[in-house]
């Protein structure tokens, strides 16, 4: 027995892949006919055939004023399939531009403590992109000191890691052979600083137990590092 599920996987619905079935296997016949042999009421019938018809499944002939419905030949059916396939890639390009916002999904994540502080920069490490912050300051050495001397800015230096950052002046920053920094005018100072990786976009909140913000997503990524260069190119140099 033909599996009526598959005939459907091309795009008919459950009554259209019954009467087409019906029509293939009384090779031509009268819409009563395949009423008869269908749970389908015969203004229902005549509705399916109609739509097989427009899909160019079916066709007929008339006999005696009589309509007499024919499948066409199955192949026709792989016809079908190919014809909606060459459509669907004639606007699979405006599909895409469509789908761009949320292809790539949010993904957030919160760190806390110097643990968290020494998981995101491993990250940074292992991303092996180029750094760029705002509100660039020393402050964390108060959490993490040996680990940013001993493991961060040695692997940052061995790695090639360049960080251009941006700090209000007046604030300390930890200065390094990777690292170039252009101070801001002291009423850009923040309480937070945000440092921009990859796809990442971190969120640093000094507080009693600092806490990290993660959002990877490019698009962010990318509007956050053309914020960055504007205000880059017009701090002064340091």
């Amino acid at each position: 027995m033909i599996n009526k599920e598959i005939i459907k996987q091309i795009g008919l619905s459950e009554n259209e892949a019954e009467v087409y079935l019906i029509v293939l296997k009384l090779n031509e016949a009268l819409a009563g006919d395949i009423a008869k042999q269908s749970k389908i009421s015969r203004p229902h019938i005549y509705d399916n055939l109609n739509k097989l018809a427009e899909k160019g499944l079916i066709t007929y002939v008339v006999k005696n004023n009589r309509k007499y419905f024919k499948a066409v030949e199955p192949t026709k059916l792989l016809d079908y399939l190919k014809e909606k396939e060459e459509n669907l890639t004639g606007i699979l390009p405006e599909l895409l531009e469509l789908y761009k916002p949320l292809k790539e999904k949010l993904r957030i994540e919160i760190y806390e403590g110097p643990e968290g502080i020494k998981t995101i920069l491993n990250d940074i490490i292992k991303t092996k992109k180029e750094i760029v912050a705002f509100g660039a300051s020393d402050r964390i050495r108060e959490y993490v000191p040996d680990f940013i001397i001993d493991r961060y800015l040695k692997e940052r230096e061995k790695k090639k890691i360049i960080a251009r950052q941006l700090f209000t002046e007046g604030s300390k920053v930890v200065k390094t052979k990777t690292s170039i920094f252009r101070p801001l005018p002291k009423e850009f100072a923040s309480p937070t600083t945000t440092v921009i990786y990859g796809n990442r976009v971190t969120i640093w909140i000094w507080l009693k137990i600092p806490t990290i913000i993660l959002i990877e997503n490019p698009y962010l990524a990318n509007s956050y590092r053309t914020h960055f260069e504007l205000m880059w190119k017009s701090a002064k140099m340091s």
